[in-house]
């Protein structure tokens, strides 16, 4: 039975890459539906190598994944956002591997691709943190998992940090909820402002705060925390009048095979460490410092 079928039939997104030595891949072509969801022609794409595409970053993760599909000759699904999407949309992406009947060999892959966005928008919705608008604690487990499975391919360290804010007890004791409300809605807006591309906080209870940032190394994660240090002198004023608000940080760098509750649990030590270093700060009447 003949099984021939033209890709443009296929009303899902599919890109066709040859495999060359190396092994190192070009891409054949696309559909029409990739076309239309990429806003980008088959002809402009055909004979271009990843790295022509997209950024080197970019290009060096699809080729160690490629490289896998190639290595196990079998089909890979993951998802990760459109690189050359115009809307930055999500897709589940299947390589499937073309395989010579007499070599053996996969000459060819296809990659096959689903616009995923309305369920991640939904899922977001569901691992956000009602009070702060930040992912809560299972958005935040859901995103080291999903960098936990990129490293595999980037072959990249990141860090987690713990963010603790001090005496909030006193601040609800003494201003009310609302207030320590607001103190919590203010300390974690300004962790996101000071978060680089591709970095997240979460708040995942209470006072605490949870952070992935992109440092790889130690040196290079205190030096950051020491940025923030001398960042956080910054007045955020309370609803009911001023008050002195302080945080403790500290952070541990994830390698790729370390296990996350592990690296979790250095950087909570940390934080808990420095925070016996400086004391908590009292509550006072005045400018409102934060003080990591």
């Amino acid at each position: 039975m003949d099984l021939t079928i033209s890709l443009n039939a296929i009303d899902v997104p599919i890109f066709v890459v040859n495999v060359e030595p190396g092994p190192h891949f070009r891409i054949v072509g696309l559909n029409r539906a990739a076309e239309s969801e990429t806003g980008r022609s088959s002809d402009s794409l055909a004979g271009l190598a990843f790295e022509d595409c997209v950024p080197a970053a970019k290009a060096s993760m699809l080729t160690d994944r490629y490289g896998v599909c190639v290595r196990t000759r079998r089909s890979m699904q993951f998802e990760e956002r459109g690189e050359m999407s115009p809307t930055g949309d999500w897709y589940r992406t299947t390589l499937s591997p073309c395989i010579d009947e007499e070599t053996g060999e996969v000459f060819r892959i296809l990659t096959i691709c689903q616009n995923i966005t309305p369920t991640k928008r939904l899922a977001k919705a569901a691992f956000k943190d009602a009070l702060t608008g930040l992912s809560n604690r299972r958005g935040f487990d859901t995103m080291v998992a999903d960098r936990c499975d990129e490293a595999v391919y980037s072959r990249c360290n990141f860090s987690l940090a713990v963010v603790d804010l001090n005496g909030l007890k006193a601040i609800n004791d003494t201003f009310g909820h609302s207030t320590g409300d607001e103190a919590i809605r203010r300390v974690g807006a300004w962790l996101a402002g000071m978060l680089r591309p591709g970095e997240v906080v979460a708040r995942v209870g209470g006072d605490e705060f949870h952070l992935i940032v992109e440092e790889t190394t130690q040196a290079s994660l205190d030096s950051r925390l020491q940025g923030l240090r001398q960042a956080a002198a910054v007045e955020l004023a309370g609803p009911c009048g001023s008050l002195q608000v302080a945080v403790s940080a500290g952070g541990a760098v994830w390698h790729p095979g370390d296990d996350v509750a592990v690296t979790l649990m250095a950087a909570d030590a940390a934080m808990y460490a420095q925070k016996a270093a400086h004391g908590r700060a009292p509550a006072s009447a005045g400018s409102v410092a934060l003080a990591i």
